[in-house]
């Protein structure tokens, strides 16, 4: 019998049900694991940019944005008391507890204590959304030691009861829950987490939505870039009125290269790390420089996001640009609402208003009522295009889930369906000019 079998033989079965969950993993554990401890502190010896523009901040008293996380980031690497001892200091008075959690599991606090007294009331709390869920996570995985039957029992909670339990059906249907990059990211800490101490990778329960993740973090920002003095950030959509959130945009440059070191060897991600891999849009904030100095690895090859898709539908969304450049014109649809941005500005589509097509490359754009009745081949291929070439076709704003006839001028009809968002796709050769009917199916 295996020393495991053995061991689940003898445990009673309260026991049994935490022992999958029980941490015997060595500090750090939370997002420091000993590979990637050991690449930050050779990229102190090698004097790395990232390393340097870190160091320069800590060493000068730069006033950090997250005091307890930089702090106890740059005495964990660099092995310094001082800077464990301030972070540590902080903490114990701050009420953001991922920062306590993460100041309590890198250094060796004197105040451990009271760290400790501050995290032991999240293990007992059920989480409400992805934010609780991490500091949950943290503050189990950070008393792994102190409290191993609690912290157990709190890290069950997350993965059986929210993970499994809420979000995964949610994920599985097509919806995203995750309202803005701060909980991308907040998601991208609690995976690391979860895997690194319990060798549970949650991104199975719902592979899809995490294979269609780096074209839409992609895809979801505005291709023009924002400068700033200390770097360009690529500005995540918004609705808002006014100029872009650069905490948004430094927390969604912080999931993506999180997101790439969950798994290195995907291609999605391996465009993703392309799109990255820009020195331009290194972070060299107070806020960004500790996040990039994580989770940046420069050394990963990338592809080139050149040949990554320019469009998404799925689940009722419809993403695209018209290419990777920052000029590109760039359209989203989705829950019955159209932006667009194009030559630097966002526009806003008033959908009852009939808008004109819209035409991105070889895809166009049409909207009822003018888009029941349109022309193709209106662009014939050229001379460098393949003959088969297709002009794809997306009709919005119709009835989510109506079947169609449609009626292509001297070809056999033929029905499609829009999908639950009213989108239909529709395509058709390039090289034959055609007038196209839309007419609904009515149900007998």
């Amino acid at each position: 019998m295996t020393q495991i079998a053995l061991l689940a033989v003898l445990l009673p079965a309260a026991a049994q049900d935490l022992a999958e969950y029980k941490i015997y993993t060595e500090p750090p554990r939370l997002l420091l694991n000993e590979r990637r401890l050991k690449l930050l502190q050779r990229e102190t010896t090698r004097n790395s940019l990232r390393w340097e523009q870190f160091q320069a901040l800590m060493a000068g008293g730069a006033t950090m944005s997250e005091p307890g996380f930089a702090g106890a980031l740059y005495g964990a690497v660099a092995k310094n008391p001082e800077a464990c001892r301030k972070a540590s200091t902080w903490a114990a008075t701050s009420d953001d507890l991922r920062q306590v959690a993460l100041a309590c599991d890198w250094c060796k606090p004197s105040n451990r204590t009271s760290l400790v007294n501050r995290l032991k009331p999240l293990l007992s709390k059920p989480p409400a959304n992805v934010t609780e869920a991490r500091n949950i996570t943290f503050a189990a995985v950070a008393l792994a030691d102190d409290e191993p039957d609690a912290s157990a029992r709190a890290l069950r909670g997350v993965i059986e009861g929210w993970w499994r339990g809420k979000m995964v059906p949610v994920l599985e249907s097509g919806r995203n829950p995750f309202r803005d990059r701060a909980e991308v990211y907040a998601l991208m800490e609690l995976l690391h987490a979860i895997r690194d101490n319990l060798r549970i990778e949650m991104r199975d329960d719902a592979r899809r939505f995490f294979d269609d993740l780096p074209a839409l973090e992609m895809l979801t920002y505005y291709p023009a870039s924002w400068p700033t003095p200390e770097n360009q950030y690529r500005v995540p959509v918004y609705d808002a009125p006014g100029e872009p959130d650069l905490r948004e945009a430094t927390l969604g440059r912080a999931a993506d290269l999180a997101l790439v070191a969950s798994d290195t060897n995907s291609q999605p991600n391996q465009f993703l790390q392309g799109w990255l891999m820009l020195d331009r849009f290194l972070m060299r904030s107070a806020l960004g420089i500790p996040y990039e100095f994580l989770w940046a690895n420069p050394y990963q090859p990338g592809l080139s996001y050149y040949y990554m898709p320019e469009l998404y539908h799925a689940h009722g969304k419809l993403i695209l640009r018209s290419s990777w450049d920052e000029d590109a014109t760039w359209f989203s649809y989705e829950n019955g609402q159209a932006q667009m941005f194009r030559e630097g500005q966002r526009i806003g589509l008033r959908l009852g208003a009939n808008p004109a097509p819209i035409e991105l490359g070889d895809i166009r754009l049409v909207f009822p009522p003018s888009g029941l009745r349109f022309e193709v081949g209106l662009k014939p291929p050229t001379e460098d295009e393949p003959k088969n070439k297709e002009e794809l076709v997306f009709v919005l704003n119709l009835k989510p889930k109506q079947k169609y006839d449609v009626e292509v001028d001297s070809e056999e009809m033929f029905e499609a369906s829009a999908d639950e968002a009213g989108i239909l796709e529709l395509r058709f050769p390039k090289n034959r000019k055609a007038g196209v009917r839309l007419k609904e199916v009515r149900a007998l």
